[in-house]
C-alpha cells in the first residue's frame, strides 16, 4: 500500500508541475504576444490620407451641385443632378462619415465650402 500511495504522491506532484508548466507557458506567450503586437508599428496613415483625399473630392462635387439650387428637392431636380446627388451622398455616408471622425468630416465640409467660394 505505501507504494501506491508514494506513486500517487508523485503523479500527483508531476501533474501539478506539468500544470504550472502549461501556465507559465500560456502567460509567457500571451506576453510575447502583446509585447510584439505593441512594438510593431501600424502604418495606416497613407490610407487615411486616401481615403481623406476621397472624402475632399466627393464634399466638393457634391457642394458643386448642392449651390445650383435653393432648395434640394430630387423630385424638380434634374434627373442627372438628382441621381449624383444621390450616389455623392451615398460615397459620402459609406466611405467618408463611416470612417472617419466627425471632426475630419466637418473639417472637410468647410473646407470644401471654403474652396467653392474662394474659386480654388
Amino acid at each position: 500500500m505505501a507504494i501506491i500511495h508514494i506513486r500517487s504522491q508523485i503523479s500527483l506532484h508531476v501533474k501539478s508541475i506539468l500544470l504550472v508548466a502549461i501556465a507559465v507557458a500560456t502567460a509567457a506567450a500571451l506576453l510575447g504576444s502583446l509585447l510584439f503586437s505593441f512594438l510593431s508599428p501600424i502604418d495606416n496613415k497613407p490610407q487615411q490620407i486616401q481615403l481623406e483625399e476621397k472624402c475632399e473630392k466627393i464634399a466638393i462635387e457634391g457642394f458643386q451641385i448642392q449651390v445650383k439650387y435653393s432648395e434640394i428637392n430630387f423630385e424638380i431636380m434634374p434627373k442627372e443632378d438628382a441621381d449624383q446627388l444621390r450616389h455623392l451622398d451615398d460615397l459620402w455616408i459609406r466611405d467618408c462619415v463611416s470612417n472617419l471622425s466627425a471632426e475630419k468630416i466637418f473639417e472637410i465640409a468647410k473646407n470644401a465650402e471654403q474652396d467653392y467660394y474662394s474659386g480654388e
